[in-house]
């Protein structure tokens, strides 16, 4: 039986999604076009359009889809440095790649903070789980969000200098 119309529907939205979130871990936000986007998900152009409105459309949900992701990875076991996650596509990164990510969503508003705290947060519970740690502790939350902003400030330089594997250093 061939697919419905709205099944073909959310399956071009996940390919987008996909495509999506591989295109800004890989090249900054300014740096990818919607025609990248659509010839990366291999669909016509108008449905980046059509589906999520613009580009900025798209990269935030892009970013509530990496959340999603690791937030569904989280529940079936604890994440790994090399990523996790789990349908439509799990997500596989180098390392250091979701850190950057929200740290450029940041600037782009008020909509773009939410979700950035938002996956401040999960990393936060993500991180007490690991090492047994009630996330509810002030100290606890303080000395987390600390370690957390360190790592990530040091995986953006990571990158920056064009590093691409733990090896290379």
């Amino acid at each position: 039986m061939a697919p419905t119309r709205a099944e073909r529907a959310a399956s071009t939205r996940h390919k987008l999604l996909d495509a999506a979130i591989e295109q800004f871990l890989d090249k900054p936000y300014d740096d990818v076009s919607v025609h990248d986007l659509a010839k990366a998900a291999g669909v016509a152009y108008g449905l980046v359009a059509h589906h999520f409105g613009n580009k900025r459309g798209i990269h935030l949900e892009a970013v509530r889809e990496m959340a999603r992701r690791l937030e569904q990875g989280r529940r079936r076991q604890v994440p790994s440095a090399r990523g996790c996650g789990t349908s439509p596509r799990p997500l596989r990164l180098h390392p250091a790649k979701p850190a950057c990510l929200p740290r450029a969503d940041a600037r782009r508003g008020p909509d773009s903070r939410t979700i950035v705290d938002t996956g401040k947060e999960l990393a936060v519970r993500l991180t007490s789980d690991v090492l047994d740690l009630d996330p509810e502790r002030p100290a606890v939350r303080l000395a987390l969000r600390s370690w957390l902003g360190t790592v990530n400030e040091a995986a953006v330089a990571w990158l920056q200098d064009g590093r691409r594997s733990p090896s290379t250093t």
